[in-house]
């Protein structure tokens, strides 16, 4: 069904504060960000080697060779944030819609739902796989390995490549939903999926299409009497003149 792209776009970004009100909760949880008061730390350490550099007390070089290692760290000590960034998605677009029949919090306010593009029943894998291809889970995936795997000296270029290739997706994705006709966008492709909306929107959509026609119909009616009658006055005017000119025949007749 088409027009669902105002929709689709407010209940996203509903869903998106709402994951990330979700995952700022969690990451306080020291069990599942072990990492937090070392990377307040090392933040703290690469925003002193700025100020030194805007304060000219060191040459760029120097920041550079202080900053790349400092911002390595960062990565790695956020790697937990990053693994617990991707459960919330998966979880939350994945598995909490599937359970709620194609609705997260943001599409049941605004009225839309996830359905099959072929009337085949979903199965939670088609959420899973509309989820990893509309959050780019896979390219968060990727960057966590690069940031694992590969040193300070060479990870920078490959993770800027990936978060490219993010991006490239997040585009193509959203020109689909707005220049397709059905609104679908790469990830609905890819899941077999479409965003209709709910029988509650539609019936209020009826309900307003109802009240204008009788609203229509109303006016119809009010202007065909008012020339019902304009026609009428027009015709009984006429009348009047020739039982007026018959009647004084007949008074003449009796006369005579």
């Amino acid at each position: 069904m088409t027009g669902t792209f105002f929709k689709r776009a407010g209940a996203y970004i509903l869903d998106l504060l709402i994951v990330s009100l979700l995952l700022m909760l969690l990451s306080y949880i020291p069990f599942l960000n072990p990492n937090r008061d070392a990377y307040s730390e090392k933040y703290n350490e690469l925003v002193n080697v700025y100020e030194q550099f805007q304060n000219s007390e060191i040459s760029e070089e120097e920041y550079n060779e202080a900053a790349i290692p400092i911002s390595y760290e960062l990565y790695r000590l956020n790697i937990p944030t990053s693994i617990l960034d991707i459960v919330v998605v998966l979880l939350y677009f994945g598995v909490f819609q599937f359970f709620c029949k194609g609705q997260t919090i943001g599409k049941k306010l605004f009225q839309i739902r996830v359905v099959s593009n072929n009337e085949k029943p979903l199965t939670i894998i088609n959420y899973l796989l509309r989820a990893i291809v509309l959050s780019n889970v896979l390219i968060s995936v990727g960057s966590i390995l690069v940031i694992t795997f590969m040193g300070a000296d060479n990870f920078y270029p490959v993770y800027q490549n990936l978060n490219l290739v993010g991006y490239i997706i997040m585009y193509i994705t959203l020109f689909m939903v707005i220049v397709r006709q059905d609104n679908r966008g790469l990830h609905d492709f890819v899941a077999n999926t479409k965003v209709v909306f709910t029988d509650e929107e539609i019936a209020n959509r009826l309900e307003k299409i109802e009240e204008e026609q009788k609203v229509l119909e109303s006016e119809l009616e009010k202007t065909a009497k008012k020339k019902e009658k304009v026609v009428e006055a027009k015709t009984s005017a006429p009348k009047k003149k020739t039982t007026t000119k018959k009647k004084a025949s007949e008074k003449k007749a009796k006369e005579k």
